[in-house]
């Protein structure tokens, strides 16, 4: 299974703060899809990664640490242009377009999509560990 992960509302809770559980659920995914995890995020856009300046500072040094074994993806204006949808996928992402949203629901994929909402539930992360583990 591929995993895909955005930051800004769902690895970080705002520009200088980790979300809840951040460490643990980078953890929790990277020890079930050590190599079937990407980033999905503007900050892995258009081939430039700077994910680990974004991110890194937020974390524990132990997450830090396994941000370089989530691959960078390349897409358009639009994320669902680098997911896999022949293949099955959980998408973490606290926003999607209408266009992805048609085309999640044109490949029987919407299901894939885990809306990641922290204004709602600021602990949902731990909720996600759940949901990666039992996959």
């Amino acid at each position: 299974m591929n995993i895909y992960l955005d930051i800004d509302g769902v690895l970080l809770i705002n520009e200088t703060n980790a979300s809840p559980y951040a460490n643990e659920f980078i953890q929790a995914v990277l020890k079930e899809y050590p190599e079937t995890t990407y980033w999905l995020t503007t900050h892995c856009w258009r081939g430039e990664n700077i994910t680990d300046r974004t991110l890194g500072p937020t974390l524990k040094e132990s997450s830090r640490k396994l941000l370089s074994k989530i691959k960078p993806t390349e897409w358009g204006e639009y994320k669902t242009d680098a997911i896999d949808l022949s293949e099955p996928f959980l998408w973490f992402d606290d926003d999607l377009f209408d266009h992805e949203k048609r085309e999640l629901i044109k490949h029987h994929k919407l299901s894939s999509y885990v809306p990641v909402d922290l204004q709602s539930n600021p602990n949902q992360l731990r909720d996600c560990i759940e949901i990666i583990a039992g996959k």
